[in-house]
């Protein structure tokens, strides 16, 4: 198979693969995420997984990608079409500057998702607040939703950072 088809194929597979591993494991560990005290634990590996495919596919392909998986995750995860469209491509987009200045290894690959998680998180925060969906103080979000959907996402990166960067180094062929 060439490696103009694996991209093709593969890379969407792969961001797929991501957005339903979040509500998966959304669903399976929701006492755990979701704590009676308020704290949320949000899985974001589809931020994973787009943030280290642009490091590897063009940017354009990565907007088009973002904005068509920002439209699925709206429409299966949140029913509001518009918030994702607009912040994954965003996300993309900080990356691939982001990737312009830093060298890309393991700990600035790390400060780059943990800038985007930051990102995504607060913008939605503003995003819900504004529309009237979320009563929270900034100080409660920051405490019960933005650090521990942090300290989830580190786990997750450290865990799953080489598997998927060896995936998708293989696909591209890079």
């Amino acid at each position: 198979m060439s490696k103009k088809w694996k991209v093709t194929i593969f890379a969407p597979l792969l961001i797929f693969f991501g957005l339903l591993i979040d509500g998966l494991i959304s669903e399976i560990f929701s006492k755990q995420l979701y704590a009676e005290d308020g704290n949320v634990m949000v899985p974001r590996l589809i931020i994973l997984i787009l943030i280290l495919t642009s490091f590897y596919l063009p940017r354009n392909k990565m907007i088009v990608y973002g904005i068509i998986f920002g439209f699925l995750y709206d429409s299966y995860y949140v029913g509001i079409l518009g918030i994702y469209i607009a912040i994954f491509p965003l996300i993309i987009y900080v990356t691939t500057k982001l990737k312009q200045v830093l060298n890309p290894n393991p700990i600035t690959i790390g400060m780059i998702v943990f800038i985007n998680l930051s990102i995504l998180e607060t913008m939605l925060y503003w995003i819900y607040k504004v529309l009237g969906f979320t009563e929270i103080d900034m100080n409660a979000f920051m405490a019960g939703r933005l650090g521990p959907t942090l300290l989830l996402n580190l786990v997750f990166f450290i865990i799953a950072f080489y598997p998927l960067k060896k995936a998708i180094i293989k696909m591209t062929g890079n």
